[in-house]
């Protein structure tokens, strides 16, 4: 009986201790990791819906400063360029768009087959100072 109670303490007192060595090498490994940039569609769909609002979400995996360069193509027309600046915490979203007015509106719903969301995340790591660059081009649905 004595030798199957040491015997448990001893498995439970390894046990601990491998959690605590565990659990000081996540933090280490985590600073390791590299930043990770990851896309939202707002409804989880492949393509973008037709709205006066044309956006995404952007996510990263450690806190990071973002430039979100967002631009619209549509056929026989300059394409709408946009711009957004800001930070993101650790595995939070912002989520940049685009406004239209009334013409470019009807104009994507009569051209959205052939038009184009394209974007470009470039986010910089607070911690150390690296850049990762993303890019996504996305099509419409009606």
């Amino acid at each position: 009986m004595r030798k199957a109670r040491s015997l448990t303490a001893g498995v439970a007192i390894a046990a601990i201790g491998l959690g605590l060595i565990g659990a000081s090498v996540a933090p280490a490994s985590a600073a390791a990791r590299p930043l990770s940039v990851r896309f939202f569609t707002p409804d989880g769909k492949q393509r973008l819906e037709v709205k006066r609002k044309v956006g995404i979400g952007v996510g990263c995996t450690k806190n990071c400063a973002v430039v979100v360069d967002m631009k619209l193509v549509m056929p026989n027309t300059k394409p709408i360029k946009a711009r957004v600046k800001g930070g993101i915490k650790a595995f939070s979203a912002k989520s940049p768009y685009i406004v239209l007015n009334n013409p470019a509106l009807r104009y994507l719903k009569l051209t959205y087959p052939r038009s184009r969301f394209s974007i470009k995340v470039t986010a910089t790591d607070i911690s150390n100072g690296r850049k990762t660059v993303k890019r996504r081009v996305y099509g419409f649905r009606a």
